[in-house]
C-alpha cells in the first residue's frame, strides 16, 4: 500500500455478532483484489474514528450491516454528502453508538469530510453472538463486493 491512498474502504461492524460482520467480510474480499492506492480498515466500532480516517481522502466506501426491518440481504446505497439519508434508516443505519449520519454531520461541522462518500448497508437478519453470516446476508456481501470492485477499478484516480 502506498502512502498516498486515494480510496478508503471501511468495513464496519463486529464479526462476533453474526450478520454484523458483513462489512468486515466485504472489506477483506476487496482487500484481496484492489490496487495499492486503496486503504482497508476493518471492524470499525466507533463512527467518530471516521472523522480522522476519511479526512483528505478522495473516495470513501463504508460498508456496514443495518437493522431497519427490511428484507435480510437487501442492499442500500447512499451518498450522504449530497443527499439525505432516508428517515427510516438515518437513526438505524448502524448498530454502533454514533450513526453514520451523525458522523457525517459532525464531519461537516468540523470540516473533516472526504471528497466522496458512498455508504453501502446490507440488511442483517441475525445479530446474536456468533461468527456465521446468514446465507442471504453473505450472498449480498459477495454481490456488493463485486459491484464495488468493478466501480473502484474504473475510478479516475
Amino acid at each position: 500500500m502506498s502512502d498516498s491512498c486515494s480510496v478508503l474502504i471501511v468495513g464496519a461492524g463486529n464479526e462476533c455478532r453474526c450478520d454484523d460482520g458483513v462489512g468486515i467480510m466485504v472489506a477483506r474480499e476487496l482487500g484481496k483484489m484492489l490496487p495499492d492506492n486503496t486503504r482497508i480498515v476493518e471492524g470499525l466500532h466507533d463512527a467518530t474514528a471516521l472523522l480522522d480516517l476519511w479526512q483528505g481522502m478522495g473516495y470513501v466506501y463504508l460498508i456496514d450491516a443495518v437493522r431497519s426491518g427490511g428484507r435480510p440481504g437487501q442492499i442500500y446505497r447512499f451518498y450522504p454528502l449530497t443527499e439525505e439519508m432516508p428517515a427510516e434508516l438515518a437513526g438505524n443505519f448502524s448498530t454502533h453508538s454514533l450513526s453514520v449520519t451523525e458522523a457525517v454531520e459532525l464531519g461537516k461541522g468540523l470540516g473533516k469530510l472526504p471528497s466522496a462518500l458512498i455508504v453501502c448497508g446490507i440488511e442483517g437478519k441475525n445479530f446474536s453472538p456468533g461468527s456465521d453470516l446468514t446465507p442471504e446476508v453473505e450472498e449480498a456481501g459477495r454481490k456488493i463486493s463485486q459491484v464495488l470492485l468493478d466501480e473502484i477499478k474504473h475510478l479516475d484516480i
